[in-house]
């Protein structure tokens, strides 16, 4: 199971919310400020268990689990490039 993986929904660009279907199904919320997550459900089995896919909370559309979390570590690593460069901005320009 891929715990650290972080999802963003290519449909609405949900970054909170998901259903994890793989071979467990899995209910989880994320920070998009921290770029975790911040609640996991139990794991519970999964009836089908060659499902891969991500299921977003707010549009309900299925996305492969594969593109969410390609889009989500883009995500995170745009994200941290904006917060390193807006701190070495206001450092090196007082």
């Amino acid at each position: 199971m891929r715990t650290k993986t972080f999802f963003v929904c290519p449909g609405c660009g949900n970054n909170k919310e998901f259903k994890l279907f793989t071979s467990n199904f899995q209910v989880i919320k994320q920070s998009p400020e921290q770029g975790i997550r911040t609640e996991e459900s139990n794991i519970l089995p999964s009836l089908r268990q060659n499902d891969n896919y991500i299921e977003c909370q707010h549009c309900f559309q299925r996305f492969d689990y594969d593109n969410a979390a390609t889009i989500g570590r883009k995500y995170i690593q745009t994200t941290q490039r904006l917060r390193n460069g807006v701190t070495s901005d206001t450092v090196s320009h007082p």
